[in-house]
Order: C-alpha cells, then sequence, then structure tokens
C-alpha cells in the first residue's frame, strides 16, 4: 500500500497526545456518532462542496474539497518537518480520522516508518475494528487514544449506529497487552451525561484503573454545524448546548477519585 486517503494534516497540534504533534487525519468510519465534528469523514472517498468566501465585503462561491489520496511518503515528508517541535516538547505524530484502522494496511506502513525516523506515534481511534488490525499495529504504536462513548449497548447502537460488544473487547485486549491507553470520554449533555450512564462509564474506568494512567473529558462542541450545512447532512443534535465549566469540573473531580489524572480536553 502506497497511497492513503486523508481530509488533513494539522501541524503544531497540541490537543491529540503529549507535546507538539502533527495529526494525520484519514478518510473513512465506520460508525456515525450523532456528535461527530468531522462528517466528512465518513466516506472514504473525496466530497466536493460549494462554500461562500467573502472578498471586499461581497460574497463569492466556491468550491472546497474535502478529501484527497496521498502518497505515504508525502505524509512522512511532512510529518518531519516538524521533527525538531517534536524533539523539544516530547510529542510526535497522531493518526486520526475518521477511523484510521479502516486502512490497516497504510496505517501500518505509515506507523513503521515514523518509527523508523524515531517518532513518537498515536493513533486515535472509535475501536471498532478487528483484533487483528490492532494486533498488526500493536508494536509501532506508542500510545492509543482510545473513545469510550457509551457502555450500554443500546445507547451505544442508537447514537453511533454499530454495537459496542467488540470496541469494549478491544480496550480489555489493548490493555492486556500493555500497550499505553488514555480512554476519552466524550461528553454530551442528554445524552451520556445520564447518571446511570455516567455511573458504567465510571465504573469501567475504575475497574480498569491498574492498566490506564489517564483519562480525557471530551466536552461537546458545536463547532462543526457549517460542516453539516455544507454537505447537506442532518446535524441531529443541533439543539443540544455544550456543557458548562462547572459540570465539567464535576465529572473530572468524580474521576480522580479512581487515582487517574483526568484532563478536559486533549
Amino acid at each position: 500500500m502506497s497511497s492513503i486517503d486523508i481530509f488533513d494534516i494539522k501541524r503544531f497540534a497540541v490537543h491529540d497526545g503529549p507535546g507538539i504533534r502533527t495529526t494525520v487525519f484519514m478518510k473513512g468510519c465506520p460508525l456515525r456518532c450523532c456528535w461527530c465534528h468531522n462528517p466528512e469523514s465518513h466516506s472514504r472517498e473525496p466530497v466536493t462542496v460549494q462554500v461562500e468566501r467573502k472578498l471586499n465585503g461581497k460574497g463569492i462561491m466556491s468550491t472546497k474539497n474535502y478529501g484527497e489520496r496521498v502518497d505515504l511518503d508525502f505524509v512522512i515528508e511532512t510529518v518531519l518537518r516538524d521533527r525538531h517541535f517534536y524533539e523539544e516538547s516530547g510529542g510526535g505524530v497522531t493518526f486520526s480520522g475518521g477511523e484510521p484502522l479502516m486502512q490497516a494496511e497504510a496505517l501500518e506502513s505509515l506507523l513503521r516508518m515514523c518509527r523508523d525516523n524515531g517518532l513518537h506515534t498515536a493513533v486515535d481511534t472509535c475501536g471498532f475494528a478487528s483484533q487483528d488490525h490492532f494486533e498488526r499495529i500493536l508494536e509501532h504504536t506508542g500510545l492509543f487514544l482510545y473513545d469510550l462513548k457509551y457502555i450500554d449497548p443500546d445507547l451505544h447502537l442508537e447514537y453511533t449506529g454499530v454495537d459496542n460488544r467488540v470496541i469494549l473487547s478491544n480496550a480489555d485486549f489493548l490493555l492486556g497487552q500493555g500497550a499505553r491507553v488514555i480512554f476519552r470520554i466524550p461528553v454530551i449533555p442528554g445524552i451520556n451525561t445520564g447518571d446511570d450512564e455516567m455511573q458504567r462509564l465510571f465504573s469501567f474506568v475504575e475497574e480498569r484503573k491498574g492498566f490506564l494512567e489517564e483519562v480525557h473529558l471530551l466536552p461537546y462542541h458545536r463547532i462543526a454545524e457549517n460542516k453539516y450545512t455544507r454537505l447537506k447532512m442532518k446535524n441531529r443534535l443541533g439543539h443540544i448546548k455544550e456543557p458548562d465549566t462547572r459540570f465539567m469540573e464535576s465529572l473530572r473531580k468524580r474521576f480522580e477519585t479512581t487515582g487517574l489524572k483526568v484532563s478536559i480536553g486533549g
């Protein structure tokens, strides 16, 4: 595999793992989370949309492309530009999406190339992939940023479109293999913040605290609203408000009782 489908490469990222990083956003995702802030990542295929740009106060219509196929060498050349910043900050390269394991062969090649160049690697994953795919990238991945959206299987199916049994099983597989894993829990008011579901999430983390060091609580945000409009996609959570600071702090303190480091955001 010599090429990969991406929709962005973000340099100087600071919320996708430790230090200063370059995040490679890969196209394609098996989930359809209602709160997704990268809906342009759903399909592997590029998407072209109409956007309005301002020029001298006037609106001018133009096109914007979400997605392109690029050579793996191009990706590596791009991430190596900032090697100095990675070394100074303890950073590296993060592969995100979408779901990067939908392009498992290309992902494995890129991770190998990064490690061969002495770069720290992270994979931001929803966990919905075959265990074989995790096995093939395990030794080349320094950190897994692992989403925990729901523990209740019915809620997971309702709001993401897939069952979560494989996701929870893969989480335990990685922990059992000694992988470094940070659980990332999206916080969507009125969707997964009910007492019962939060208790299930808390219990899942607490039971595995001996294998973890850190948890991230990710507050829902509305920054993707324009993307849904451009892509002519329905935004099912357009009515949901972002969680307030007091509520996020209360969750942080609750999860800190596990003895783990807990951060709000990445």
